[in-house]
């Protein structure tokens, strides 16, 4: 059984919360009853948190396992409390959405709603309120800043923002541009080499491969040194055979990139080698870029600017929109984090180290008793951030609690979506916070981790220069979408089958991720992706334009008053469903947690499916049924509409 948090429960546009407020009502006077006679046998518990759903509908649509609870209290079977508990819920008489209580092996009380009156409080709340049902409104609205960037984090980043929009809250999304960053600098140093050419194609592909380029040749340089330092140092053998053996890795490297963009590749190793040290040119631009001397920091931006064109028009085809763009530089020129640093020293937690300041994270948390408050284990171990290298330049997670404070000028709540790999340095962002006295910004600042992402088990390294672009995964999904649009549906006009094939691709590629929970690594695969049969995107779409052709092909209908003849086990079951939209996304904005609508769109259609398959509508007779049935089907599409809406899918109305 899972249980439900109570979010928005019992509001006219949640009929399934008020079938729920009702039973934890009841269980309370009941309870309250049962203290009365006996306070000891009962003790305060937390009953709403009891109320769970059940395995299977035949025992119920919810469940206390308050039963449980008590046996250890009372050393008494569940079974027999359970009883003892129906027998006095059986004292109420007025019962408005609960049809029956009862005592169910081995504990459980088990609640039965009406559902001819959850039918006919479903029914007319969505189709009064339209797009709108089932949104309900946090009465607690905050300013939110999510900030997001990269394929995975943007789709959950840009659904975060969705639903936290429809919560009521005043959402703006961020994306930071990490221009003072190594990758930046390397991509600058390579173009500079290249003579600045105009790029060819879209900028951010060009750029990806000069930066492949010119990191390997960089790796490449500083690797041959390292071996020939060691054999002049008389290095262990194992040494030398591990150094030799990260060489000759990149070696095979180096030769996939000249097999693949041949004329970058020699250009680059020629100019490079009258480079006496790359690295240290590639160190002294980042050096520049952050005292902004004029000619490095036109390099760079121009750069980065090209750069993120070509992020933009992607992005625009995912679906994915940014209200901010911040440049990380702008934190250093503006003297953000040169006064942060100064503040950090003055908390006697900062120290120099070889030249290098670093800050004592773990004696923070230990000084100022934050294990508790940060969910950490006596045993986690949070170890020193270095704040700046030895040459006086900083480290991004220096430059990101200054990023991060800026932000909270604007937000009451911010949520960086960023992989998990970044869960240490989230932390000491958060540490680093507190002890410069941002207490409640230090708890109002979540890490939402991204797990890898991986495409046909294959892992994807830019440095390396082994990836697959975003663009080239939605090219991909666009072609495989138009496959399978010729494949059902040749007789469409090509143009409808263009636009049809387009919905499917970004929905398939957003629903695939989106339903694996985000910090699980996702092995994304075109046979999951695009899965007409099942838990897909194309699966939830056909449920859609099923319910369309339906409507269509009845034509106009009168919305009848009553849905008192939605009798028959699959409609039952899908009106159920529709009940708990509400609630389930509340839940999914309150917890953070896209993938739960993921599950919510799959078990409607599902639900959807079945109800098309066993249910006769356009040959009724039985003209009263035939609008019922016709209103449920509209209430199934708005519902499906909204709930994709909020995932950042796009429903394609012919398939």
């Amino acid at each position: 059984m899972t249980s439900v948090p109570m979010v928005g429960k019992g509001s006219p546009s949640d009929p399934f919360g008020q079938f729920r407020a009702e039973c934890e009502s009841l269980l309370r006077g009941a309870y309250s009853n049962l203290q009365k006679s006996d306070k000891k046998r009962f003790p305060e518990l937390d009953l709403a948190s009891s109320l769970e759903d059940p395995p299977n509908q035949e025992f119920g649509h919810l469940a206390s396992s308050l039963s449980f609870e008590l046996s250890r209290v009372q050393k008494t079977k569940p079974m027999t409390i359970a009883k003892e508990i129906v027998h006095e819920l059986g004292k109420a008489r007025v019962h408005h959405l609960v049809e029956s209580v009862q005592a169910a092996e081995p504990g459980y009380v088990n609640f039965k709603a009406k559902i001819e009156t959850l039918t006919q409080l479903t029914l007319d709340a969505i189709l009064h309120e339209g797009s709108s049902y089932g949104l309900l409104k946090t009465g607690q609205p905050q300013r939110v800043i999510v900030e997001h960037t990269s394929a995975k984090n943007s789709i959950f980043g840009d659904t975060l923002a969705r639903i936290l929009g429809g919560r009521g809250h005043a959402v703006k999304t961020h994306f930071y541009i990490d221009d003072t960053g190594r990758q930046v600098a390397q991509m600058a140093y390579g173009y500079k080499l290249l003579g600045e050419p105009t790029p060819e194609g879209k900028p951010d592909e060009f750029f990806g491969k000069i930066y492949s380029i010119t990191s390997t040749l960089v790796e490449l340089d500083e690797n041959k040194k390292r071996l020939v330092l060691l054999r002049k140092t008389n290095a262990s053998d194992i040494d030398i055979v591990a150094m030799t053996k990260e060489l000759d890795e990149w070696v095979g490297v180096a030769a996939e990139l000249q097999s693949k963009y041949p004329a970058e590749f020699e250009v680059l190793t020629e100019r490079m080698s009258k480079d006496p040290d790359p690295q240290g040119s590639i160190n002294e631009l980042i050096r520049k870029y952050e005292k902004a001397e004029p000619v490095t920091r036109s390099l760079i931006r121009r750069v980065s600017q090209m750069v993120l064109a070509g992020f933009e028009e992607t992005l625009r085809r995912a679906h994915i929109h940014f209200d901010q763009w911040d440049w990380e530089s702008d934190m250093l020129w503006t003297g953000r984090v040169s006064e942060l640093l100064d503040r950090l020293k003055e908390t006697g937690l900062a120290h120099s180290k070889g030249g290098a300041w670093v800050l004592d994270a773990g004696k923070a948390v230990d000084d100022n008793a934050l294990r508790e408050k940060l969910g950490l284990s006596k045993s986690f171990e949070v170890t020193s951030l270095t704040l700046t290298r030895s040459d006086g330049t900083t480290l991004y997670p220096t430059r990101d609690i200054a990023y991060s404070l800026y932000k909270f000028e604007k937000a009451d709540r911010v949520i960086n979506v960023i992989g998990v790999e970044q869960s240490l340095a989230q932390l000491q962002v958060r540490v680093a916070m507190w002890i410069l006295g941002y207490r409640k910004q230090a708890m109002n600042f979540l890490h939402f981790p991204i797990g890898l992402l991986t495409l046909e088990g294959q892992r994807m390294s830019a440095r390396r220069g082994r990836y697959v672009t975003f663009d080239q995964l939605l090219d991909e999904a666009l072609l495989r979408a138009r496959q399978e649009v010729d494949k059902r549906s040749s007789e469409l006009p090509e143009e409808v089958k263009y636009r049809v094939a387009e919905s499917l691709s970004i929905s398939a590629i957003r629903y695939a991720m989106l339903s694996v929970e985000a910090v699980k690594s996702t092995n994304f695969t075109w046979d999951r992706a695009l899965n007409f049969e099942a838990n897909s995107a194309p699966f939830i779409n056909y449920a859609y334009t099923r319910g369309l052709g339906i409507l269509k092909k009845l034509g106009s209908h009168e919305r009848p008053s009553y849905f008192n003849k939605l009798i028959e086990p699959a409609e039952q079951n899908l009106i159920l469903a529709l009940a708990r939209f509400p609630e389930t996304f509340a839940r999914s904005a309150e917890e953070l947690d896209p993938t739960l609508l993921c599950l919510y769109a799959n078990d409607l259609a599902q639900r959807f499916h079945e109800f098309y398959e066993k249910s006769d509508i356009s040959h009724l007779k039985d003209e009263e049924l035939k609008r019922q049935r016709a209103s449920l089907v509209e209430a199934t599409g708005i519902v499906l509409k909204c709930v994709t809406e909020l995932l950042g899918m796009k429903l394609a109305e012919r398939m």
